[in-house]
């Protein structure tokens, strides 16, 4: 055979058959996101429906909760379609997460795919392999091919795993449900309750209270248009960010050959966040600490009267916030649970002796210009200044 018509590269049998395979199989990548979501749910009990008397425990209970928000007047002015719940296993719990919330996760797959720069010249998958540069050539055309497959298989993952903790459809207070059907995992509540010592009765009364409170918030207009702005600017500032991170491993590796040797992938990760994205994830968590605020508020008036003593919620709470998989996910739309609690309750205790102040919140749920800034929620004197000004 004439040199010519020998591939000169080693790799070159390797990657042709990737290429051969990646085409042949007509891999759509988001059906991988079902695939591993389907991965992840394997486990014991992810399908299975809870045991006829305890779903009709807390669909009592549902009903019982509903009427004790009646009585909290802030909350029965805030209009709401006809409630019911809906009784889900995990599984239902990630398909809902993968239908209801399909655009963000688009967004998300393609963040974390990054992008692959463009080869710096046609062919140079057939370039010898004599350097480290032509190592950088192959590995971004082969990132390039397997980015959305590698992306989306993350992404089905990380919804099978949180779906196997979640509590319900607004566990992480995000704009999920669709309006006037509220799910709960009852199973997961189980654990929760077993986990902390307290009976299934008061953990699922407080949680169908919890998800009724945050389901007729999260309705509400403003909370709809500033969730999808904020979401959607995040999750486009994260895809420049594995952008640039790419570019800067292909210029590097390309530009010198010394590059791969002495390579840090920890110092690339470390992106420089700059001022606007500060801002956009200070307001993502801060549209969320107004929600829980207003759980909080409720809490306060009726949760002694219903319960008691309280002081087993924050214990829950810390419990599911510090649950690795509600965390991971939680995490990579740029939201702590930790923090975001922190602050609504803090912001929730400035407000809770002050009628006008709690007013000023439900009526910021429909008006844009009152609504707490991230500076406002950290020191409410600020938005009742603000408020004083404006008039």
């Amino acid at each position: 055979m004439a040199d010519s018509d020998e591939p000169i590269n080693p790799f070159q049998f390797m990657m042709d058959d990737i290429m051969k395979a990646i085409g042949s199989a007509n891999i759509d990548p988001q059906g991988l996101r079902r695939q591993f979501m389907g991965l992840a749910l394997g486990s014991d009990g992810a399908n299975e429906l809870p045991a006829m008397t305890d779903r009709t425990r807390v669909e009592s209970l549902f009903d019982l909760a509903s009427r004790h928000l009646e009585t909290v007047g802030f909350i029965s002015t805030l209009a709401a379609s006809t409630e019911h719940l809906v009784v889900e296993r995990p599984v239902d719990i990630a398909e809902r997460f993968l239908d209801g919330f399909k655009p963000y996760l688009d967004l998300l797959a393609s963040a974390l795919s990054g992008s692959v720069p463009p080869m710096s010249q046609p062919g140079a998958m057939d370039v010898a392999l004599g350097s480290d540069t032509d190592f950088a050539s192959l590995a971004a055309s082969l990132s390039a091919s397997l980015g959305p497959m590698f992306s989306n298989a993350q992404v089905g993952s990380l919804v099978g795993h949180y779906a196997l903790s979640a509590l319900g459809t607004q566990d992480l207070l995000l704009p999920l449900s669709p309006r006037g059907e509220l799910g709960v995992v009852v199973n997961n509540l189980q654990k929760v309750a077993a986990a902390i010592s307290i009976p299934l009765d008061e953990v699922a009364l407080y949680w169908c209270m919890r998800e009724l409170i945050v389901a007729r918030v999260m309705a509400q207009p403003v909370i709809e248009d500033r969730y999808d702005t904020e979401l959607r600017l995040y999750l486009l500032d994260l895809k420049a960010d594995t952008t640039r991170m790419m570019e800067s491993f292909a210029e590097g590796a390309m530009s010198d050959p010394n590059f791969l040797t002495n390579f840090d992938p920890t110092a690339m990760l470390q992106q420089s966040t700059s001022p606007a994205q500060v801002a956009n994830v200070a307001e993502l968590q801060t549209t969320m600490a107004v929600v829980q605020a207003l759980v909080e508020l409720a809490m306060a008036q009726i949760g002694p009267m219903v319960f008691g003593s309280t002081s087993w919620i924050e214990g829950m709470n810390q419990y599911l916030d510090e649950d690795p998989a509600r965390s991971v996910m939680a995490s990579v739309f740029g939201i702590t649970l930790a923090e975001v609690r922190a602050r609504a309750e803090r912001f929730a205790a400035e407000l809770s002796d002050s009628v006008e102040d709690i007013s000023a919140l439900v009526a910021a749920l429909a008006d844009p210009s009152l609504f707490p800034s991230a500076d406002e929620l950290d020191d409410v004197n600020l938005w009742r200044l603000r408020r004083s000004v404006d008039g």
